[in-house]
């Protein structure tokens, strides 16, 4: 069954589908449908998730191995198959299609791949799927579709915009939507949820001090202290607004978080890089962070700056930029958390 990626919500609300294809070279609509399949699997009880990546001398056994095994306690299994190029190959094709044919009730499948060419539909294993699950194909947005997307997206935040400034939001980014969420993030932590006006969208999208921030969590994964706290004194100098740096801090905490976690059980990391967009040149970069700090560690930081978030809304008492300060130290350093007082045990 091919769906549309606006039908999915509905048609996952209504009941799983025992396997999923979702294909396509748009990240982040990719990213969003297979967390939003996630999330009801979950619901469902598929709590057990196994992920794997096709790459190199791939063993396609594992797949045939994690789709035929049974589930002997409460928990079913989320198997998720990371195919980028959309070819299992003539070792992986046949795998594909048996265990498609003969999937345990124990077991949802989800293979995340790029864009499908139009030659494999007749294949045995995309029909297989075709008959049995839901194939969704994701599309770069364009023109009227962009603008209705952009559109939907700030109403996701309570917030609006005429003609002329969806116009404005959608020529600044130019069809990237990771871009253009993060640009709407921005918007909604500037000013709230409110009806833009134009200005208020040219203003932010032409601010080059968002470069800036990510100069500052450069040095934070480098754990460069002293870098740190000089960016991060050039952003105050600057005005920059505090919840514009805190959302930059959380993003890279969350990152750091699902590596840690990941590399502790699965010892898997390529998954938390490919929902977070992290470009690969900047693997390297997370890997050796996370070796700095605990779990515990980067969920105490994430709690930090709710914290700090709190304070910049007026909600609790303190210095702002002093408790950012603190943070940022923390993650370049993670044992001056007790020295500050944000371990959470």
């Amino acid at each position: 069954m091919k769906l549309e990626i606006n039908q999915l919500s509905f048609a996952v609300e209504k009941g799983l589908a025992p396997v999923y294809l979702v294909s396509g070279d748009e990240p982040l609509q990719q990213g969003e449908a297979v967390d939003l399949i996630r999330k009801k699997a979950r619901s469902e009880g598929f709590l057990n998730r196994i992920v794997l990546h096709v790459e190199g001398k791939f063993d396609w056994n594992q797949l045939f191995s994690a789709c035929m095994s049974q589930s002997l306690f409460a928990e079913k299994n989320l198997i998720e198959l990371n195919l980028p190029t959309a070819k299992p190959g003539r070792e992986g094709s046949p795998i594909i299609d048996r265990v498609v044919s003969e999937l345990s009730s124990d077991n949802l499948l989800i293979i995340i791949a790029g864009k499908v060419e139009k030659k494999s539909h007749t294949s045995k294993w995309y029909k297989a799927i075709d008959k049995v699950g839901a194939v969704i194909t994701v599309w770069p947005l364009a023109d009227g579709a962009l603008s209705q997307w952009l559109k939907k997206r700030l109403q996701q935040k309570g917030m609006s915009a005429s003609q002329q400034g969806i116009k404005a939001l959608a020529d600044s980014v130019e069809g990237n939507l990771l871009a253009a969420a993060q640009e709407i993030e921005k918007l909604h932590v500037l000013y709230g949820a409110i009806e833009l006006t134009t200005d208020n969208i040219l203003n932010a999208v032409a601010d080059n001090a968002r470069y800036d921030v990510f100069k500052l969590t450069d040095s934070l994964l480098a754990g460069n202290s002293a870098r740190t706290v000089q960016v991060l004194r050039g952003l105050i100098g600057e005005k920059l607004a505090a919840p514009v740096v805190l959302w930059a801090l959380m993003r890279e905490l969350r990152i750091l978080a699902g590596l840690s976690f990941e590399k502790n059980t699965s010892g898997q990391t390529g998954a938390v890089f490919k929902r977070y967009f992290v470009w690969q040149s900047k693997h390297g970069a997370y890997l050796k962070a996370i070796n700095r700090g605990s779990l515990s560690q980067w969920h105490s930081l994430i709690r930090a700056c709710a914290k700090a978030d709190r304070v910049t809304k007026g909600a609790e008492a303190g210095d702002e930029w002093l408790f950012i300060e603190q943070i940022c130290l923390s993650i370049c350093e993670p044992n001056r958390l007790k020295q500050y007082g944000l371990m959470v045990v």
